[in-house]
């Protein structure tokens, strides 16, 4: 048995991303080494080159840890990282050296391979320790007639096994209680339509850090040439959302068929298709728990994300109040992704508390005497307008704050 994951490739999508991931991949810095000379020139020479390198490694580790990491971890990074750091170095120049007072001094100019530093870290745990146990949630969302029944044996299997890879790599599952509670409000409210918008907000209500969904699809074969064997096809697509954008962070499908025997009634098949669904469930969330993971570690280093919408606004104003979000503290990029003549719409990378930035950003439009007012729809996405303007989101399924 074969468990085939088929992965979209998407070449537009590889060439406009490639020139940024090469230039994520190294770091360009400028450190100093010193040594003491200690009647050995030369020696002393080698140290401070050496000294220098290990600085030079220490900024590309900056960019990937907080200090408190590195503090913590300082013997590990010292054995494992400080100790090889000629190897993540891919070029250096020597731009000064010399002796200075007791001391032998060298300054470089270093290109450091931030990826290789990142993948060791990684492999060392230390980057998982930022991330912390996100919790989530499994949600069974069918996407066609023909997806198996919620409480089938393969839905269970899957939805098990999918668990199972995510609880071993440190993820918290919630409650199936608070579960239950979302399949109870999709259903009283009689929803057959429910999108990734009305689901994350859910999820947020139950303070989830992660949605995962999936449907799953049986099929049974029977017949052919033989009168003895048929089998069965089970196929799982999982996606991971981030509740708190609604944004889908990877998907993942596979599927994994089984040959069966010809028995009379459909227990047999049931237990197949749960023993299928039990493996491709796995095979799926490990295709997609790297994607996930690296999702998170982004977040701690670039922050979160915010989808910020203005409307009614002046032209100067909607200028006064890019420079604004440019300025705040904390903010890593601003992108604009709409404009039209008075609105517009951006996405806010923000290291810190949400509340903060909340505070940083009222704060300063008032200080430029700004006057607006706010709704505040689901997750990170706030909506601003002009005070005194019709409410242009007033249709919103949001609440006024």
């Amino acid at each position: 048995m074969t468990v085939h994951i088929r992965k979209l490739k998407y070449s537009l999508i590889l060439i406009l991303f490639l020139l940024p991931a090469i230039c994520l991949a190294s770091q360009e810095v400028v450190v100093s080494g010193m040594a003491p000379i200690m009647g050995n020139i030369g020696q002393a020479r080698s140290q401070a080159l050496q000294q220098a390198l290990r600085n030079a490694v220490e900024q590309g580790i900056g960019t990937l840890i907080d200090s408190s990491t590195i503090v913590k971890n300082y013997q590990l990074l010292s054995d494992k990282i400080y100790s090889q750091a000629s190897g993540y170095v891919k070029k250096y120049q020597i731009l000064s050296e010399g002796p200075n007072n007791n001391m032998y001094r060298v300054t470089i100019k270093a290109v450091v391979s931030v990826e290789n530093i990142k993948n060791d870290l990684r492999a060392l745990g230390i980057l998982r320790q930022q991330v912390g146990n996100p919790r989530f949630m499994t949600i069974y969302l069918p996407r066609t007639r023909s997806s198996a029944y919620r409480h089938s044996r393969a839905v269970i299997a899957a939805e098990q096994a999918i668990q199972g890879v995510f609880t071993r790599k440190g993820f918290v599952v919630l409650d199936q209680m608070f579960v239950n509670n979302i399949y109870n409000e999709i259903e009283q409210a009689g929803r057959i339509d429910i999108d990734m918008s009305d689901l994350s907000a859910l999820a947020l209500k139950y303070r989830a850090d992660l949605l995962l969904v999936y449907d799953v699809h049986v099929g049974v074969k029977q017949g052919g040439r033989s009168r003895y064997f048929g089998g069965v096809i089970v196929e799982v697509d999982l996606r991971a959302i981030a509740p708190a954008t609604g944004d889908v962070i990877a998907q993942k499908h596979g599927d994994l068929y089984v040959r069966t025997q010809r028995i009379a009634g459909n227990y047999y098949e049931d237990m197949m298709a749960a023993k299928a669904a039990d493996k491709v469930g796995k095979a799926v969330a490990k295709a997609l728990i790297g994607d996930v993971v690296a999702y998170f570690e982004r977040q701690v280093h670039g922050g979160a994300r915010f989808d910020i919408w203005f409307r009614n606004f002046s032209e100067e104003e909607v200028y006064t109040i890019y420079d604004i979000l440019q300025n705040i503290s904390g903010v890593k990029d601003v992108n604009v992704r709409q404009q039209t003549p008075g609105n517009f719409q951006v996405d806010v990378n923000y290291q810190g508390k949400k509340f903060d930035f909340q505070r940083q950003l009222y704060m300063k439009m008032k200080q430029q005497g700004i006057a607006f007012q706010t709704q505040q729809a689901k997750g990170n996405r706030f909506l601003f307008f002009k005070k005194g303007t019709a409410n242009p989101f007033s249709e919103s399924n949001i609440n006024i704050q």
